[in-house]
């Protein structure tokens, strides 16, 4: 599965089953950093294996639209309106 920053997904795993995130970052082919905005902050985002991950969106954000929480809790909720 290839996932990408800017990513809306959602967490199919987990205690955050169901929700959804953007990636901020790709650790390695198996494993990315999400965050909301919310309950993850871009500071201390969750590492997420991909394989418990659906992608919703394909990389509707690039990485400078991505620089604060408001800004992410904002394009998540913009992606999921639309």
């Amino acid at each position: 599965m290839s996932v990408k920053v800017g990513d809306v997904v959602i967490s199919k795993k987990g205690h955050d089953k169901k929700k959804a995130f953007i990636v901020v970052s790709v650790l390695n082919e198996n494993y990315v950093l999400i965050a909301d905005g919310k309950t993850r902050k871009l500071d201390s985002p969750k590492q997420k294996n991909v394989r418990h991950l659906e992608t919703v969106a394909q990389a509707g954000f690039s990485e400078r639209e991505l620089v604060d929480d408001k800004s992410i809790a904002n394009k998540l909720k913009q992606s999921q309106t639309e």
